[in-house]
């Protein structure tokens, strides 16, 4: 059993994944708000295509971001072994009420994005 454990998410989160969405593509998002529409969430799913969304254009972002999650600095959390973002990823994905912060969040960034 792992050791790591993610704190819960706090209004900061809510910004900082917003931000992150807004640094992606609409299709990327569209992807995303897809998986959280389903009447039964796939955890996993939801997991994999934020992470595949925000990797490709907001790296850094997603990196400092999933190391606040588990009170680490970016250096530390680079350091951990491979497993530990899949770890963080699926702990993340589990929350009860994270298709709700994913669907909120990509709402603002699409709104943010559409008028800049």
């Amino acid at each position: 059993m792992s050791d790591i454990q993610v704190r819960p998410l706090e209004v900061q989160d809510f910004f900082t994944v917003a931000r992150m969405l807004g640094k992606v593509t609409k299709g990327a998002r569209m992807q995303l708000a897809s998986a959280l529409t389903g009447k039964k969430v796939n955890h996993t799913e939801v997991g994999m295509v934020v992470f595949q969304s925000i990797f490709t254009e907001a790296e850094k972002d997603l990196k400092a971001w999933l190391a606040s999650l588990i009170g680490k600095e970016v250096e530390e959390f680079d350091k951990m072994p491979a497993t530990a973002v899949l770890e963080v990823i699926d702990q993340l994905a589990a929350k009860e009420d994270i298709r709700d912060f994913f669907v909120k969040a990509s709402e603002l960034a699409s709104r943010l994005s559409s008028k800049g």
